[in-house]
């Protein structure tokens, strides 16, 4: 194996792969990147056991050439040795495989030397139903994901909540996470006549979101019993799925509402991020919610140690009873707006004990539900 490549490709690559690589994997040649060339040009894969990511640089990109194979061939290195030493070379990075799977790497007058492992070693890639593939542009999926999986739960007692549950209805994705006190749920329009559903860990879909594509890039996304690919262009991204019966969610939303307010989204953030300051003496960082009047909403908080916070705030429009007073989580409240792009939001009570509904003003493909908690 020989070939020279552009620093800025082949740097960028191994640092995304990098990133997911443990160095203290309990199988060694899991701590490195996989290179292969061949008559396409170049092919990393990384993984941690649970996801593999592999990344392409092609011969040509944009008419311009950045990989030149001189002789085909594969071998993985290090992953933490090969990241490190090829960000600090100068330009252009020839490498050549020598004996032992050692490679060789040059850059201007610089030669360094690694050991590395036998690529017929590695981990295969799982073999996906590539029939049965759906496509999504990239933005449409990350930003489902990143409105939801924010919500998923940290604790390893239910593994199935770790995860987001992706459904694939005819031409509609719907995401969920929750953690058994908050949830959230997007739901997107794409072209598919599918109708699966899988629980993706959270970890694999964060890294996705991080994949340098294009908003209007598609995602092609394939799977098997135990497998699921995110495919682009130029990266695809193999994560296990885990496995379990995931609750139904579907009943928890409340149909019908006691209250329902519209409040500017943004000024709501700021006055539970000021609130939270005095919650955190509270197991569930308890702020107040009071509507005072059919214009006026109060947001207090308060400390033994530190001291309280009262907040008035205006109400855009009000249904419903004017009397409610409930406390929550500040934080999952202020994790559920910060998730909110639009100018106004609308807040659901259902009565005493009973989760809010908090979404975008006329948008109902957003959704967060939100328990309340006890005040003393």
């Amino acid at each position: 194996m020989e070939f020279t490549v552009s620093y800025a490709s082949f740097t960028t690559a191994v640092s995304d792969i990098n990133k997911i690589i443990s160095s203290k994997s309990v199988i060694p040649i899991l701590s490195g990147i996989k290179i292969e060339a061949n008559e396409y040009g170049l092919k990393l894969t990384g993984s941690n056991s649970d996801i593999f990511i592999e990344r392409t640089i092609p011969l040509l990109i944009s008419g311009e050439k950045v990989v030149d194979i001189k002789e085909f061939g594969s071998v993985v290195v290090l992953s933490k040795y090969l990241n490190e030493i090829v960000k600090k070379l100068p330009n252009d990075i020839c490498i050549k495989l020598g004996r032992n799977d050692s490679i060789t790497i040059k850059s201007g007058d610089i030669e360094t030397k690694l050991n590395g492992f036998n690529a017929n070693d590695y981990p295969k890639l799982p073999e996906m139903d590539r029939n049965t593939k759906i496509e999504i542009p990239f933005g449409k999926l990350t930003e489902a994901i990143k409105q939801t999986a924010f919500a998923v739960s940290k604790s390893e007692a239910k593994p199935v909540l770790t995860g987001v549950k992706m459904e694939f209805e005819e031409n509609k994705l719907i995401c969920t996470a929750t953690d058994s006190h908050r949830l959230a749920r997007r739901e997107v329009t794409i072209e598919s006549k599918t109708t699966e559903s899988f629980v993706v860990p959270s970890t694999s879909l964060s890294e996705l979101t991080h994949l340098k594509e294009a908003d209007s890039s598609i995602v092609e996304i394939s799977y098997t019993n135990n497998f699921i690919v995110f495919g682009t262009a130029m990266s695809s991204l193999y994560s296990r799925l885990i496995e379990g019966v995931y609750p139904n969610t579907g009943s928890l939303v409340p149909t019908e509402s006691k209250a329902l307010i519209t409040m500017n989204t943004q000024v709501l953030i700021e006055g539970m991020d000021r609130a939270c300051v005095f919650s955190t003496e509270w197991k569930h960082n308890n702020i107040q919610l009071e509507i005072v009047d059919d214009a006026t909403i109060k947001i207090s908080s308060n400390s033994t140690e530190v001291g309280m916070i009262e907040e008035l705030q205006k109400i855009i429009h009000i249904e419903g009873q004017n009397d409610i007073q409930m406390s929550f989580d500040g934080r999952f409240v202020l994790d559920a707006l910060k998730r909110i792009p639009e100018e106004n939001v609308t807040i659901r009570f259902d009565g005493l004990m009973k989760p809010i509904v908090i979404q975008p003003q006329n948008d109902s493909t957003c959704l967060h539900l939100i328990s309340p908690v006890r005040s003393y």
